[in-house]
């Protein structure tokens, strides 16, 4: 089972009421401005492949929930939160505030789809400050597993709702250990 808290739980509750997956996986996301001074020796670590258009990603790393790197070889544990930290600028300003939205799809080794989530900011729709929108979280628990599988790839996207040309996207792979 996969999950992650949300900032908006109606989607677990409705979650459960559908039907229950041997895997559950549920994002969530943050703002922070706390800033990892060994990330900055390497801008993107962890694997973690970006395509960004009109937008500068000055770092993308992992983390744990207590704020250490994630080693390279991504190997968690069952019920270990995960955070991918982007670190970022060029997003559009509308009335000094930034509209973004963001997704996160998540994939077995073998192709079955455990999460799609695709509106991460849906309770911010007035918008965040500039400040907030440079240093972006999104996370992942595994919380149990129905099989081993060599993989989970976790893809994100994060556009800009003010200017649709701006966006960051991109994917990493989790390996249990």
């Amino acid at each position: 089972m996969v999950s992650s808290r949300t900032y908006n739980n109606n989607f677990m509750r409705g979650f459960f009421f559908r039907g229950i997956l041997m895997i559950i996986i549920l994002p969530s996301c943050e703002f922070s401005v706390k800033h990892t001074e060994s990330a900055e020796k390497s801008k993107i670590r962890n694997g973690i492949s970006i395509q960004a258009r009109g937008i500068n990603v000055q770092q993308a790393f992992l983390i744990t929930e207590d704020g250490n790197l994630l080693p390279e070889d991504n190997k968690v544990k069952v019920n270990q939160k995960v955070r991918l930290r982007l670190i970022a600028s060029g997003w559009a300003e509308k009335d000094g505030r930034v509209f973004i939205d963001a997704s996160e799809k998540v994939e077995t080794s073998d192709g079955t789809v455990v999460l799609n989530e695709k509106d991460l900011f849906r309770d911010y729709k007035d918008g965040l400050a500039p400040e907030d929108v440079k240093f972006i979280t999104l996370s992942v628990v595994i919380t149990q597993i129905d099989k081993l599988y060599d993989y989970y790839r976790v893809a994100f996207q994060v556009k800009d709702k003010s200017d649709e040309q701006n966006s960051v996207e991109g994917f990493y792979k989790l390996y249990i250990e």
